[in-house]
């Protein structure tokens, strides 16, 4: 069977029409604010959708090799959002490619999660001056950990590292950037609020706000690391 090489696809070729007409559908402006409205809602609904394919991508996983692919792929949408013509297409594509390199690199953050786990499991059995203590480094770890994933699932998607060079730089992004990582941080405690007073809004879009919103954040921390390293 000959079939033709996707390099050399005909412009008549019907996948090339609809990615053709996605993109034009994508990129159409809308003069006035008839148009701000429309770019408004197709974010917003984009949104949506990219807290279904987070969700969607850890459930096809199994959760524990889903979760580090999902969020890699839902950042690389995110960081696209409405210029995307095919954000599904590119999501599933994201979430298939280095498969087991990602999970790799992610490892350390489930060894750090169970690791919290464990000590805000102990927290309940301690009282007095210890459980001060305890609570304050839990609070500590967890924001510089909560960091350190955001910045994850950009340097993940932009450079080709291995795992102990990966997390040598994230443990030490949140001293990097401060002023990122207290961007990070209030990002993070907006979207608790938010869902805290709206649980619709944190079921809708608990997971890609914070995405769509950190990304932005850390690719310009990362651009900026990037231009005083060259």
């Amino acid at each position: 069977m000959n079939a033709t090489p996707p390099g050399d696809r005909l412009p008549s070729d019907p996948a090339d029409l609809r990615d053709a007409a996605r993109r034009r559908v994508a990129q159409a402006e809308v003069p006035g604010w008839a148009g701000g409205v429309m770019a408004a809602l197709r974010w917003a609904t984009l949104l949506v959708e990219v807290n279904a394919m987070v969700v969607l991508g850890t459930l096809a996983g199994g959760v524990v090799l889903g979760l580090g692919p999902a969020l890699r792929a839902g950042g690389a949408v995110a960081a696209g959002m409405t210029a995307g013509p095919t954000p599904w297409r590119t999501f599933w594509r994201t979430w298939r490619a280095g498969f087991g390199r990602t999970n790799l690199l992610f490892a350390p953050a489930w060894v750090i999660g169970l690791l919290l786990w464990f000590d805000a499991v102990a927290l309940g059995l301690l009282d007095g001056p210890a459980r001060a203590s305890l609570q304050l480094g839990l609070v500590v770890v967890g924001a510089w950990a909560l960091v350190a994933v955001s910045y994850w699932v950009r340097v993940a998607a932009r450079y080709d590292r291995g795992p102990l060079e990966t997390w040598r730089f994230l443990l030490l992004a949140p001293l990097l950037a401060p002023t990122t990582t207290l961007a990070v941080l209030v990002v993070a405690g907006a979207t608790a609020l938010a869902g805290w007073a709206m649980p619709l809004a944190l079921a809708l879009a608990g997971a890609s706000f914070p995405l769509w919103a950190t990304g932005r954040l850390v690719d310009d921390s990362l651009d900026r690391i990037d231009a005083a390293a060259s």
